[in-house]
């Protein structure tokens, strides 16, 4: 690697097992799981509350713009080796709350029975994550 002029990097290499799992590329690889790592679910978060701001108004551009965030994440991680069904299951909720107190410009369980994940999906065209996953599109 010398001749090419490329080094190691101290802080990023280390010696590990897969049993005791380690960070690469943005997933968390390991014995039991393959899944998005910390950092790469704080990263989605942020964009989605970027765009899911309480104070915009949900229109066309939020919905086009979420979408495009969730289905640029669930092509990156929803591949055939990852096990992320579990935790894209709670980040859809977590959206599907964010997209709501957007709505109604607050934060209650009682808009919940207001706005049902049906409507969510029929009516304004909303992606999820779960829908990405090789378990629900019937390839395992």
């Amino acid at each position: 690697m010398t001749e090419l002029g490329l080094s190691l990097s101290p802080e990023k290499t280390k010696i590990t097992s897969y049993g005791k799992g380690y960070d690469f590329l943005g997933f968390r690889l390991s014995r039991l799981s393959r899944t998005m790592r910390a950092k790469s679910v704080e990263k989605f978060k942020t964009k989605v509350q970027e765009i899911t701001r309480r104070h915009h108004n949900l229109d066309g551009t939020a919905i086009e713009k979420r979408n495009q965030v969730i289905r640029g994440t669930a092509n990156y991680f929803a591949t055939e080796f990852s096990t992320c069904v579990f935790l894209f299951q709670q980040l859809d909720k977590w959206i599907r709350m964010r997209v709501r107190c957007m709505k109604f410009k607050r934060k209650s369980v009682n808009d919940n029975y207001r706005m049902k994940k049906r409507v969510f999906l029929k009516r304004l065209g909303l992606l999820e994550l779960l829908s990405f996953t090789a378990t629900t599109m019937g390839h395992s």
